[in-house]
């Protein structure tokens, strides 16, 4: 705090965390939220991609799609990748800009080539779906997936074990679906842990354990995921 005071940037930004995680002080996303404003408007980087999705998702400031995407499209003008995955990210939402899969798509599938694990989940989600932006193509989905997976992606390796699972691209394998919806649970994934538990409550390569499913749709409800709470409420353990 006392670094902070004196502008070090770094200590800034450690502090900026410590607020918005209520780490050691109490949480203030609106203390954080300036902290980030000052080291992003020193042009530091990876303060204005946070920045940007401290508006994006309206934490310590109110929602703004169109100052997210300013932000990162700052950070991106500075040859920051994750800038220009966000920029893409919203470009095919629609937030803040108008709605374009098709460019959002040549976007991610750059960065994926790049090794950029974000975009290698993007483009496999892209090609999974019928109006991702692609022709779907569920091969191309579960060779993308799985490279995000390989490099540790929670997202991607969520996204791989669904290809596993439905045999999307792959011989079914409910084995290894399971395999990695716990890697990508043990990493926090909200959306991991609701696939894992929903395995356990149907017995989808692992004996039926209601225990269990209950213990990970609990780790996924306490993140807000909309489909574990109705999950939960289902069994009668929520709240």
């Amino acid at each position: 705090m006392k670094a902070a005071e004196g502008q070090h940037p770094m200590a800034q930004s450690h502090l900026a965390q410590c607020y918005r995680n209520g780490t050691g002080v109490e949480q203030d996303h609106t203390k954080a939220t300036g902290l980030y404003r000052n080291l992003a408007e020193r042009g530091i980087l990876q303060a204005q991609i946070v920045f940007g999705g401290c508006y994006e998702v309206g934490e310590g400031v109110d929602q703004d799609y169109d100052a997210a995407i300013e932000w990162y499209s700052k950070a991106a003008d500075q040859g920051s990748e994750d800038g220009r995955h966000l920029m893409a990210v919203c470009l095919h939402q629609g937030f803040g800009t108008t709605e374009d899969r098709e460019k959002a798509a040549v976007i991610f599938e750059q960065l994926a080539n790049d090794g950029h694990s974000d975009s290698q989940y993007w483009i496999g989600r892209c090609y999974s779906y019928y109006n991702g932006g692609v022709s779907r193509n569920l091969k191309m989905a579960f060779k993308w997936c799985g490279k995000s997976a390989s490099q540790g992606n929670s997202f991607g390796q969520w996204m791989f074990g669904g290809c596993h699972l439905t045999g999307d691209g792959i011989t079914r394998d409910y084995a290894k679906a399971i395999e990695w919806y716990r890697k990508s649970s043990e990493q926090g994934n909200p959306y991991g842990q609701f696939s894992l538990a929903s395995c356990y409550e149907a017995g989808f390569g692992v004996p039926v354990e209601i225990d269990t499913a209950i213990f990970w749709f609990r780790k996924s409800a306490n993140q807000g995921l909309g489909g574990s709470i109705d999950c939960l409420k289902n069994l009668g353990k929520w709240p």
